[in-house]
């Protein structure tokens, strides 16, 4: 499958997504760079196996500049899960300015090989606040 068809594939709600922990730091240099991490897991609630074949990022920070990206694999796999599985997986996404939007969608194909994108799994708005210092 062409990652470049992610957004052309039919939607279907095979998994259940959440997001585990999320934080985010500022690194100060002559460039501010804001880093959030997060840990997603992803449950597969149908009855039907599914193969995870990319992802599709959409982040929008406070300067209002939007970056799509898709890429093939999830974390540098493919992973299968059968009905009941959860994959889970930590990553982070750099930000020039305050993020203040996130979501992420995964494609695949399930397991007669009709190929499907999930819904976007959006990140809630209390990802994107620093630490305060104490």
């Amino acid at each position: 499958m062409n990652i470049d068809s992610g957004t052309n594939l039919p939607e279907r709600d095979l998994l259940n997504m959440s997001v585990a922990r999320v934080g985010m730091s500022l690194l100060r240099r002559p460039v501010p760079l804001y880093k959030l991490f997060f840990q997603l897991h992803i449950h597969n609630v149908s009855s039907t196996g599914v193969r995870l074949l990319g992802r599709k990022w959409t982040m929008r920070d406070s300067a209002g500049h939007t970056r799509i990206i898709e890429a093939g694999q999830v974390f540098n796999q493919e992973p299968v899960l059968v009905p009941g599985a959860v994959f889970s997986y930590a990553g982070q996404q750099d930000f020039t300015h305050p993020p203040v939007a996130l979501q992420v969608r995964f494609f695949g194909t399930d397991q007669v090989n009709e190929p499907f994108i999930t819904p976007p799994l959006v990140f809630p708005r209390y990802c994107f606040t620093l630490p305060r210092r104490g």
